[in-house]
């Protein structure tokens, strides 16, 4: 008799939390800050994986939601994959990220990227606090993935596109008129992106990657603020609640030698804006 196929590889969910931090309280003129962390070797949510999925967010320690209704903001947390070459500047290969927006990536079907046993995991955060009192809170990620035994996924390669170039992805936005800020890069793979994701901050228009060689917009993400009640502040401030991402078997092809090139748009009306961001992370399936 023929061999039995192997069995399907079962989807898993894992819940892993980063911390505790604790975020000193806003003064009269300043937000309180823990600004750019770094935890290195932190805990992966499987070895030997596919990861198909992730939802992030903040949460206090009975896993109550901390937003900047009661203070915390989720400025950004980045994860980095130190054993990997980044796929678009030098560096620790950047695997997946987030800002306030928490918004949950779902890769279309059959697609993840994969996790190894000897992978190490390197975790930058910024965390902020609207609130005039300290607050202590996690970095909760909640991932959906699968074992690579006997696994049919297809896996993707993160692209990282910054509006603000591989040295810095910060710049200043000056109030009274819109602001556009681009970015070229020259692919060095070829492949289906499959999916994106944007990330601008407050004043923020909305996000853009363009297949200059194609012409093809490939996804275009467009900010709202303050669209639930946890997104504004006790002084009426708004954050960024929403940017829709991206999904398609596939979104548009990319051959190595074209040029993708990432936009954002800004519009600030009564103040400066500084330190804002233009970023826009994609997953191809490599040739």
């Amino acid at each position: 008799a023929a061999p039995a196929a192997p069995a399907a590889a079962a989807p898993r969910t894992t819940k892993v939390r980063y911390g505790p931090y604790t975020i000193p309280a806003a003064t009269q003129t300043e937000h309180g800050e823990l600004p750019n962390q770094i935890a290195l070797n932190v805990q992966k949510p499987c070895t030997n994986c596919y990861i198909t999925g992730f939802k992030p967010n903040l949460v206090y320690a009975d896993g109550s939601t901390a937003n900047i209704n009661t203070g915390p903001m989720l400025h950004h947390v980045v994860f980095f994959n130190s054993r990997q070459d980044d796929t678009v500047c030098r560096g620790s290969r950047r695997v997946m990220s987030s800002g306030n927006e928490r918004i949950e990536s779902v890769f279309p079907a059959g697609y993840g990227f994969r996790v190894g046993s000897t992978d190490r995991w390197t975790l930058l955060y910024d965390l902020m606090n609207h609130g005039h009192e300290e607050k202590t809170v996690y970095i909760e990620f909640t991932f959906t993935h699968e074992s690579v035994w006997g696994s049919r996924i297809t896996p993707v390669t993160p692209i990282w596109m910054d509006a603000g170039g591989c040295a810095t992805s910060a710049w200043d936005v000056e109030p009274g008129q819109p602001s556009t800020k681009s970015r070229t890069w020259t692919s060095t793979i070829s492949g289906d992106l499959v999916h994106m994701r944007g990330h601008l901050h407050h004043a923020g228009i909305d996000v853009l990657t363009t297949n200059k060689t194609t012409g093809q917009v490939l996804c275009r993400s467009v900010a709202e603020e303050g669209g639930t009640p946890e997104f504004i502040d006790h002084h009426g401030n708004t954050e960024i609640s929403n940017m829709p991402t991206c999904s398609g078997t596939p979104l548009g092809r990319i051959n190595r030698g074209d040029t993708l090139e990432i936009t954002a748009n800004y519009r600030a009306t009564d103040h400066s804006h500084h330190g804002v961001m233009g970023i826009m992370v994609g997953w191809v399936a490599e040739d």
